[in-house]
């Protein structure tokens, strides 16, 4: 069996390899780990709150901007006219059963039209800003019946007819007798909204 001889050039060579994997070791477990991955972890922590910084240096000096615009929404807000002018529900509840009392005297001859009933509605669902729904029951005629609801919607604050239903009378007319018009059982949800956050706003 051959014995393998090792030269003084050899010798050196591999002490060389071994000095560099050792150091390499030493570098990893002894410098790295312990001085150079800290550092590291402290130049990415330093970078992001530089970079934190920028953003909240630029919105303060974004900030008179940012209140000016918020002052001109709120005045907007306050000038608006499309929301109830009442400052809670029940207010505003009663406000709709004026507006839809002077709406039937206004655009009808009480004698073609008539409130039979009106109900504050506390159900429904919920909305970003709170609703206002009064429900109501008239009896007129057609003609009267549109006069009515294009003066509730078309006016201000804006007010909004749904779940409408009209029901015919049906009456008994004897043989011979002159047939005249049956007003019609009218039944509707008028609402509006109060400049105030509903349950969902955030």
């Amino acid at each position: 069996m051959a014995r393998l001889e090792l030269r003084p050039k050899d010798g050196r060579l591999l002490a060389v390899v071994l000095l560099l994997i050792v150091s390499l070791c030493v570098y990893l477990f002894g410098v790295h780990w312990w001085f150079v991955a800290p550092h590291l972890s402290y130049y990415e922590q330093m970078r992001d709150l530089r970079e934190a910084q920028q953003r909240y240096a630029r919105i303060i000096a974004e900030r008179g901007a940012i209140e000016q615009k918020l002052a001109e929404v709120r005045a907007y807000e306050q000038g608006n006219q499309a929301f109830l002018s009442e400052a809670d529900a029940n207010a505003a509840s009663a406000g709709l059963i004026t507006r839809l009392r002077q709406s039937q005297t206004d655009q009808t001859d009480p004698k073609r039209c008539s409130v039979v009933s009106n109900t504050p509605y506390s159900g429904g669902d919920e909305e970003l800003y709170q609703r206002v729904v009064v429900q109501a029951r008239l009896r007129c005629d057609l003609e009267s019946l549109a006069s009515i609801l294009y003066d509730l919607e078309s006016g201000k604050p804006y007010l909004f007819v749904d779940e409408l239903m009209i029901y015919k009378q049906q009456t008994y007319v004897p043989p011979g007798a002159k047939r005249t018009a049956s007003p019609l059982d009218v039944r509707f949800n008028l609402s509006g909204y109060l400049r105030q956050p509903g349950k969902k706003a955030p």
